[in-house]
């Protein structure tokens, strides 16, 4: 990966270095984005793009399916599936040939899963066979057979009645000979008589998700984030959540669908383009096997929008290997049709005139799926170096030339741009700086072997990591600013996110999110340096601010006890030995430790249980006790203490396992 970052930089530098100190003087003066690509097009034009192609390939696919068939008669399913997964995704859909070769993988694919009880996945590629169309008629009451006893196993008469009915339809259509012919017959009958041998139990796991989504309802001005949070904005914050109420630890604070969302190189035949759920068993792109969808649904849905103009774009994208903001910035645009963004021209155009007169551009209801709000998202242009802009006018125009090759804007010659091409250049330079400060990581649990001290200390176990597949935009939870002690836990639910409160939060609080480095893990300098670097500015957080120590620097022994007095901001750093009536230095009160002691004892028989039912991967309710505590803590005591760092771990352990998961992911806390 490393490499193909470095040849993309390469040909960056190689265009920039051919321009002048006049160029680049020249440069700066231009005024707005869409002068900066009709500027710099003639140059960055140079940057090599690759024609199309596809890797579909017949004979592959047919290996393939031969492999897989070898693998089956074995017993050995879970390396047949991997072969007919791998004949799937490269076999080719052109032909009626083809599509018969792709039906009969499917059809192999769903035979195995049948042998290891997968009913609801067998259904699943029965219904991609009859999507697909051209399976050989003379095999089709072989899919109506199964698909009757996959109807048995769960317990639906009437279907399975059904089926078997069209299995003997079809099989007298079969050709098969006499004797053959009344064997199947009398196989037919017998298993529509008889009674089905597979315990319940062996198809619970396929019929069960591992956890219910929470109801959620959004508030009457900002759509997807809770009713007892709004947004407030000053010269020095810009915008900002904040509590209007006070807010539980675990409460939702946002849920949100991804305006706009893209998977990494690695996982692009992991997971579904589309929804960017992890895929056991692919459902294939008729035109490139460079991405899968995890349903024929999700599979429409790409292929009508963003995947019609990027399909045989992608292969080169990732092998010449530009960032994942560069793959968002494209696909804000392909999800739309080029119709969407010129009706927007003047109005746009509206706004930013608004905005150089300064006045606030805010809408009374702000939606995630509106393109206004995201246009408007911070990009920091201010403290922007106009040299700076030619990097990301290159990658612009690289992007622009990629959806010119997907036929985006019909006919197009890569010598020139038109007046709408250039428009939407512009478009794509804006969103690469709105994305430098505004995506974020979209992420899923997977297997982990790994067991040392550093991953100990952040959100990992022994056996998980929350690994990174892809990025995604969301303008609600874009306007959250950064603390090195996050108010907030975030997770995905295939592209959405979920925003939990991982705190108590009191009304008027602002609610932190975390940008990356966190207090209890990196050095006040490490978190001051990549921010500085990364997003541009001095954390002036309650950490920073007070030099809070690593969490490996804390002693359990001391702790820090609030003043009895409400909104009394000083804290007690109590230790052993201490006198137990303690005067503060602010209000004069003074504060008796006894209760806040008796309070704390409490957490022993507490987080007894959270463990408890941790061990058993009773996952909800360890969480319900972890929270409980948390809130004893809170209530008795302030960080930074390693009591409370623990506990919040434990919190975040609790609710990633709510959101994705790769589809042989292992739930096991008992370690």
């Amino acid at each position: 990966m490393k490499a193909s970052i470095s040849d993309f930089q390469k040909n960056c530098e190689k265009i920039i270095g051919k321009l002048t100190e006049e160029c680049i003087d020249q440069f700066r003066e231009t005024k707005d984005d869409v002068t900066r690509i009709r500027y710099m097009y003639d140059v960055a034009k140079l940057i090599p793009l690759v024609p199309q192609e596809t890797d579909k390939c017949f004979k592959f696919a047919e290996d393939q399916k031969n492999l897989g068939n070898k693998h089956f008669a074995k017993k050995e399913y879970g390396r047949a599936v991997q072969c007919y997964n791998a004949g799937i995704i490269r076999c080719p859909q052109e032909s009626v040939a083809e599509r018969g070769l792709l039906t009969i993988l499917v059809s192999n694919r769903s035979a195995t899963n049948f042998e290891l009880h997968k009913v609801r996945k067998v259904l699943d590629d029965i219904d991609y066979i009859n999507e697909i169309g051209d399976y050989p008629s003379h095999l089709k009451y072989k899919l109506w057979l199964r698909k009757a006893k996959c109807y048995d196993l769960l317990q639906n008469k009437r279907l399975a009645e059904e089926a078997y009915s069209e299995a003997l339809k079809w099989l007298k259509q079969s050709g098969l000979p006499g004797n053959a012919l009344e064997a199947k017959i009398k196989e037919i009958e017998k298993a529509r008589g008889g009674e089905c041998t597979v315990k319940s139990q062996q198809i619970r796991q396929d019929l069960i998700p591992s956890f219910p989504e929470e109801r959620f309802e959004g508030g009457c001005e900002f759509l997807a984030a809770n009713p007892k949070i709004t947004v407030c904005q000053d010269t020095y914050q810009g915008r900002y959540a904040k509590a209007t109420e006070d807010i539980d630890t675990g409460t939702i604070l946002v849920e949100e669908t991804a305006f706009c969302s893209v998977l990494d190189k690695e996982h692009a035949l992991t997971n579904c383009q589309n929804c960017l759920a992890s895929v056991e068993l692919p459902i294939a792109c008729p035109g490139c096997a460079d991405i899968i969808f995890c349903s024929t649904r999700c599979s429409r849905l790409a292929i009508k929008t963003f995947h019609g103009i990027e399909c045989g774009t992608l292969r080169q994208f990732y092998e010449f290997g530009p960032s994942v903001n560069c793959l968002l910035a494209m696909r804000i645009v392909s999800q739309k049709p080029l119709k969407f963004f010129l009706e927007k021209r003047n109005k746009l155009k509206d706004y930013m005139r608004d905005v150089c007169k300064k006045n606030v551009v805010r809408k009374k209801i702000y939606r995630s799926d509106d393109y206004d709000n995201v246009f408007f998202l911070c990009r920091n242009e201010p403290l922007r170096k106009k040299e700076e802009l030619v990097h990301y006018a290159c990658m612009a125009i690289y992007l622009l030339r990629l959806l010119k090759q997907g036929y985006y804007f019909g006919e197009s010659c890569d010598d020139s741009l038109s007046e709408d091409e250039q428009f939407i250049g512009g478009l794509i330079l804006r969103h690469l700086q709105i994305l430098q400060f505004n995506a974020h990581d979209i992420s899923e649990l997977q297997n982990c072997h790994q067991n040392d001290e550093k991953d100990k200390l952040s959100y990992r176990s022994v056996n998980y990591e929350n690994a990174t597949i892809g990025a995604a935009l969301y303008p609600t939870v874009a306007m959250f600013n950064h603390s090195c002690d996050p108010s907030i836990v975030r997770y995905n639910i295939k592209n959405k996110i979920i925003v939990r409160a991982i705190k108590p939060i009191k009304a008027d609080d602002i609610i932190y999110e975390n940008y990356g480095p966190l207090y209890t893990v990196d050095s006040r300098e490490k978190r001051q340096e990549y921010l500085k670097k990364n997003y541009w500015f001095e954390c002036l957080c309650q950490p920073c601010i007070e030099l809070w120590p690593l969490a490996q620097e804390m002693k359990e022994n001391v702790l820090r006890i609030p003043c009895k007095t409400d909104r009394c901001p000083y804290v007690f750093v109590v230790q052993e030995q201490e006198d137990p009536f303690l005067t503060c230095p602010y209000c004069k009160n003074v504060t008796s430790l006894m209760p806040y002691l008796k309070g704390l004892m409490k957490l022993d028989k507490i987080l007894y249980d959270a463990e408890h039912h941790l061990s058993l991967n009773q996952i909800e309710n360890a969480l319900k006790k972890f929270v409980q505590a948390l809130e004893i803590l809170y209530k008795y005591s302030r960080p930074p203490h390693p009591e409370i760092i623990k506990v919040q771990r434990r919190i975040c352990a609790c609710m990633l396992h709510f959101g994705n998961k790769a589809f042989d992911y292992k739930i096991n806390f008992n370690n």
